[in-house]
Parts: C-alpha cells; structure tokens; sequence
C-alpha cells in the first residue's frame, strides 16, 4: 500500500506543478483583466463571456474561487468573440476533459500537430486542431 501512496502523492505533486504552470503562464485571466488587455468595457465584457460559456463556445478553468478565461481563444479583436471553430473543438474534449483538462491540452506539445501546442495554432489552423482534439479524445486503437 505504501507504494500506492507514493504514487498517488507523486502524481498529485504534477498536477499541481502543472496547475502552476498554467496560472503563472499568463494565458488565462480573469474577466477584469481580460476587458483591459482588450480595451472594452468591463461589464458588457463579463456579460459576454459568462454567455459564451454558457454556450459553449468557449471555457474556463476555476482558481481561488474566480473564473479565468484562455487569452487565446479569442480572435485579434476580441468584440469579434471567440475563434469560430473553438466551439466544435471544444465539443470533442468536452466528452473526456474537464476545464483544467482542455488547458493541459491546448498548452503541451501534441505530435498529431507537429510537436506545436494547440494554443500556438488555434488561429491559423483550427481544423487540424479538431482532428487532434479528435484523436486525443478517441485513445489508443490497435489493429
């Protein structure tokens, strides 16, 4: 049993190493500082996103008991909204992954797309990100 402790413990120390590097990152902000980085209104912003979540066009992760949202799910111009093929990428993790789930996903390097990181390329390519979100989400076949 002791050997199940240390496992357990160890794996609770990487989550919480990499929970840290999420947060430390700088990817995820709260709604205030999201709408300054954005230059928009605070209170439209907040209203903005609760219903993009809500509709799940996009996702948080929860810290401190406050909603952070991804800095780079959202187009150039944020008024835009979210990247339109964020939703149906999303869709796919939703079915394995929880919010903190999709963060670890979109920030490791993924071999389906080269060795990038989803983040880096969900505006460029949003659709090879699907298949990948696709193949992570399907796990190991053989045959």
């Amino acid at each position: 049993m002791a050997a199940h402790r240390d496992t357990a413990s160890r794996e609770q120390q990487m989550l919480e190493q990499a929970k840290k590097s999420i947060l430390d990152s700088g990817d995820f902000l709260p709604p205030d500082q999201i709408a300054q980085r954005f230059d928009l209104s605070p209170t439209a912003l907040i209203s903005a996103l609760f219903g993009w979540e809500a509709g799940r066009h996009i996702f948080s992760i929860e810290h401190a008991g406050c909603s952070l949202f991804p800095t780079y799910a959202f187009q150039d111009n944020i008024g835009h909204g979210p990247v339109p093929d964020l939703k149906a990428i999303l869709d796919v993790l939703r079915t394995k992954k929880d919010g903190w789930g999709i963060a670890f996903w979109f920030a490791s390097s993924n071999g389906y797309i080269g060795g990038c990181r989803p983040q880096d390329i969900l505006l460029f390519d949003a659709g090879k990100l699907l298949l990948a979100a696709t193949d992570e989400v399907s796990g190991i076949t053989h045959g």
